[in-house]
């Protein structure tokens, strides 16, 4: 049962009292109920505060993570539309409580891990021998998991649950954000790889559930612009640890988190932020190993900070310009071919294309050659040290491939080898130098020998490229098409082809010395062109002067008609701007309806969380009864187990009687006395078997001598028999003497005893008679007033039958009556119906024929009749006749009596006077 409310002091003060006395699991409860009681939501959240902070202390001590969650989202609820800030309290003091432990931890493990360590000079106990042989860990890790681990764990999950009680609450957002960045730091001092990966899907996920929950009323808005700022910093955070952890898939998720709230956001980001984006996707593209969008990153990242001369110097700006040099020459020359690739492998390079292309903000796909253009438009070559600027003059520009190599290696040994930052585009700055080599040489030979091009691709050491590493680059070069070339391996030559018509030659972008025949027949048909239109306006200028003519003509007629097309743009326009009109119309309704709808839909919800309240509220009350049924019926087993153990002799761990209830044990004596009478049948079953044993032991050993016990036992049953038969004989000698002697002394008597028996016999019988007589007389009474009550019980049972006869004859008849009163008014109603039905159709007749009537008069100078309703006609069959001025004066009228003067209001024929017959 929950105790009834208390004040906060009051609380405090039996928490006090309770851990004083050693009860710190009772205070917790008794806590824990205070915290959970409805009347406490309306408490003041200063005085609820050191409750809570209370509650936090002995559920760290204890380390009870469930309730601790329980315990703060009660106190989230009582404090959010109050006083938020006092949430912000009580989660520093719980985060500096537990980390205060786990340092505490820490420290006791490194004590633990010295005070292990009994001599000096030994460099490895053979415990810890013993234990290196069976696991890889050390005492250090032992003593961590066993001291540490359990209060990081802890840690940990406290932040896990902080941000779910926080998460897309706008009362909590800095906090949120305050508490996000504390887990981001402590995986990142504890180098907690694993549950950094947990902690970013769990941001992500927050960070998509405020769109989904976008209607609640405490929910985020993404459109304010210091929220958003909030979570890109957040995010910031979040990537600039991933990338010092080296986890580079989490950079390039929260890459694209970043992204993501960046096309969101309505205020410009800071161009430092931005900057620090592009730096950290110049590291992923590395990782990722795509040398054209590392490039474009490096161009990105020096875009925005070029400018930003106050917060770079001008050695970081010469360090990103020669990054930006380097990856932009390092940009593979031989790229992938659509006849190399598949259709699937095709489509998912695109897919990829696009979205890295997207994380730079790039409306297409960036190229060598637009790199290459950015370059030398901008002013990143006068920023680049002066000992590499020669290279994008000896890769680009220059064309000399006798010296390509030979000039360049020295850039590549001293500034590019001995640089930290530039080493890692040594490699493929070298494939470039080497695909710019071989395009120069087939634009100078037509056939070189394999040694030759070895000779020229020299290169400084760590970058040197053996034979058959040089062989192996050209013929990948000629597969993708960039080379036009074949290799003779027996004459061990190079051929470069010359065909014309051979459109897989892609066309180097860099120095070359004369165009090569296939770009020659690409531009033929251009050129042919060219040619015949100077030769045309040579040879027939008249068709150029008629050309010029219908151009003027077609201009005219364009003007001409410019005024119709204006007039007929201009209600183009405006039947658009009707068509936008109604269109913001209906939006502005659909508007109000949403918001309507909203605002429903938020009181709904508000139900449902209040409704939610209530049931947590029941379902902690049943787990308070589930508590108190459990301690009941662990004190049940407690008893039982102690009565099993003196009756059935079972020994049963006090410890595992969570495990074990009432019924259980019950089992557990059943089967314990299932196994007793199992083993006492099998003792008994071994003892009968024995018996069994002994008993034909016996029988074997006794059969021999069977034939002399059985004479014997003859002769003693004979001896008995004769012995018993004697005496039988003497009984009966006896027993009848002593009966003739009886017979002797009753017969003396005899005539007595038959005279006192007569008299006897005579004063009974006619004590019998009287009784017999008036036993029938009472029989006779008895019967005759059985019969009378019979036949009076039979009488008024026939009364009540007729009774009821009768009552039903009454009602049936009742019944009848009304059936046929109902048919009566049935029929009566027919029959009304059916003259209204005649009368109409009379009517409609006369009707007809008065209009005859009119038409002929009207046709004709016939006299006009006058109308006469059928009410006022006279004539025995009612038949229609016309009243006129020479009709039958009123002397020779029929005797009948006059009918009334009609009102013009419709008399049902029913109701009509009828002429007296």
């Amino acid at each position: 049962m929950r105790p009834p409310f208390q004040r906060p002091e009051n609380v405090l003060k039996r928490t006090d009292e309770l851990i004083k006395v050693g009860q710190s699991v009772a205070a917790l409860d008794f806590l824990y109920d205070a915290l959970t009681s409805k009347r406490l939501t309306n408490a003041n959240a200063a005085s609820t505060e050191p409750v809570i902070l209370k509650f936090v202390e002995l559920t760290i001590e204890q380390r009870r993570g469930k309730q601790l969650k329980e315990g703060l989202t009660q106190y989230r609820n009582i404090v959010q539309h109050k006083n938020p800030e006092s949430m912000g309290t009580v989660i520093a003091a719980m985060l500096e409580r537990i980390t205060k432990h786990v340092t505490e931890a820490q420290q006791s493990a490194e004590r633990a891990t010295i005070g292990l360590i009994e001599d000096l000079e030994e460099t490895e106990s053979p415990e810890d021998m013993i234990l290196s042989s069976v696991s890889g860990e050390q005492t250090q890790d032992r003593t961590d998991r066993a001291l540490v681990t359990p209060w990081l764990k802890f840690l940990w999950e406290a932040y896990r649950n902080l941000l779910d009680l926080l998460r897309n609450n706008v009362r909590f957002e800095g906090l949120y954000q305050k508490v996000s960045n504390q887990a981001i730091d402590f995986c990142k001092t504890y180098e907690r790889k694993t549950e950094f990966r947990r902690l970013c899907e769990l941001l992500r996920n927050h960070l998509q559930a405020i769109g989904k929950y976008s209607h609640q009323q405490t929910s985020i808005n993404l459109s304010n612009a210091d929220t958003m700022q909030l979570f890109l910093d957040t995010h910031f955070h979040q990537l600039d640890t991933a990338t010092e952890m080296e986890l580079w898939q989490e950079s390039y998720r929260s890459i694209e988190d970043i992204h993501h709230l960046i096309q969101q956001s309505k205020r410009p980001v800071k161009p430092q932020a931005m900057a620090n984006y592009f730096e950290k996707l110049t590291r992923i593209m590395y990782v990722a190993k795509n040398p054209l969008f590392l490039a474009a990153a490096w161009h990105r990242y020096y875009n925005f900070i070029f400018r930003q001369t106050k917060v770079f110097t001008e050695a970081q700006l010469q360090e990103v310009a020669n990054n930006v040099l380097l990856s932009t020459l390092a940009v593979p020359i031989i790229k992938a071919s659509s006849k190399i690739l598949s259709s699937t492998a095709g489509k998912e390079n695109k897919h990829r294309t696009q979205r890295f292309s997207n994380l730079l903000f790039l409306s297409s796909a960036p190229t060598r050659v637009s790199l290459i253009s950015d370059l030398v438009s901008g002013d990143i070559l006068s920023r680049v040290d002066p000992a590499l600027r020669p290279m994008y003059d000896l890769v680009e520009e220059q064309f000399h491939p006798l010296s390509i190599c030979r000039e360049i290696s020295p850039i590549l040994g001293t500034q590019v080898a001995g640089s930290e930052t530039n080493s890692k585009y040594g490699q493929l700055l070298c494939n470039v130098i080497l695909t710019r080599l071989v395009q120069q040489l087939s634009q100078v030979y037509t056939s070189v020998q394999l040694d030759f091009i070895v000779g020229l691709a020299q290169f400084p050491a760590p970058y040197t490229m053996s034979a058959a590493a040089i062989e192996r680059f050209i013929m990948h070069g000629a597969r993708r098409g960039e080379f036009q070339l074949r290799i003779d391996h027996q004459a061990r030559s190079v051929e470069f082809d010359t065909d014309a018509f051979d459109g897989a030659q892609s066309g180097g972008h860099g120095a070359q010395l004369q165009a090569s025949p296939a770009d020659l027949m690409r531009s033929q048909l251009s050129s042919v062109a060219i040619c015949l239109a100077n030769a045309q306006r040579v040879a027939c200028p008249t068709f150029v002067a008629d050309a010029q003519a219908q151009k003027a003509a077609a201009v005219a007629a364009a003007l001409a008609s410019m005024r119709d097309e204006h007039r007929v743009a201009v209600a183009r326009k405006v039947v658009i701007d009707r068509r936008k009109e109604v269109v913001e119309n209906a939006v502005a309704r659909r508007e109000r309806t949403e918001a309507r709808e909203r605002a429903i839909r938020q009181q709904r919800e508000q139900e449902s969380e209040r409704q939610r309240l209530a049931d947590e509220q029941r379902r902690r009350e049943v787990e308070r009864a589930q508590r108190e049924l459990d301690a009941v019926r662990r004190a049940e087993a407690l008893k039982l187990a102690e009565s099993i153990r003196e009756k059935a002799g079972i020994v049963v761990d006090i410890n595992d009687l969570d495990m074990l209830d009432t019924d259980k044990l019950k089992v557990l004596q059943r089967e314990q006395l299932e196994k007793d009478k199992h083993d006492m049948q099998a003792r008994l079953k071994l003892l009968s078997r024995r018996a069994d044993h002994t008993e034909r032991a016996y029988r074997r050993a006794e059969q021999p001598l069977l034939a002399d016990d059985y004479e014997k036992q003859k002769r003693s049953d004979r001896e008995h028999h004769d012995a018993a038969r004697r005496a039988i004989l003497d009984t009966a000698r006896e027993k009848h003497a002593h009966d003739v002697a009886l017979k002797k002394r009753v017969a003396r008597v005899f005539d007595d005893f038959n005279v006192v028996r007569q008299k006897l016999d005579t004063g009974r019988s006619e004590a019998l008679a009287a009784e017999r007589r008036r036993l029938r007389e009472q029989l006779a009474e008895a019967m005759e007033e059985r019969v009378a009550e019979y036949r009076r019980l039979r009488a008024a049972r026939d009364e009540a039958d007729e009774l009821e006869r009768v009552k039903r004859e009454a009602e049936r008849e009742a019944e009848e009556l009304a059936n046929a009163a109902k048919a009566a008014k049935a029929a009566e109603l027919a029959r009304l119906r059916e003259e209204l039905a005649v009368q109409r159709a009379r009517d409609e007749e006369l009707l007809r024929q008065r209009l005859e009537k009119e038409a002929e008069a009207e046709a004709g100078p016939k006299a006009p009749a006058k109308y006469v309703p059928p009410s006022r006609r006279t004539g025995a069959t009612g038949s229609p006749a016309p009243v006129s001025a020479s009709a039958t004066p009123p002397a020779a009228a029929s005797p009948k009596p006059e009918a009334p003067a009609s009102t013009g209001k419709y008399v049902p024929p029913s109701r009509r006077q009828r002429p007296a017959q």
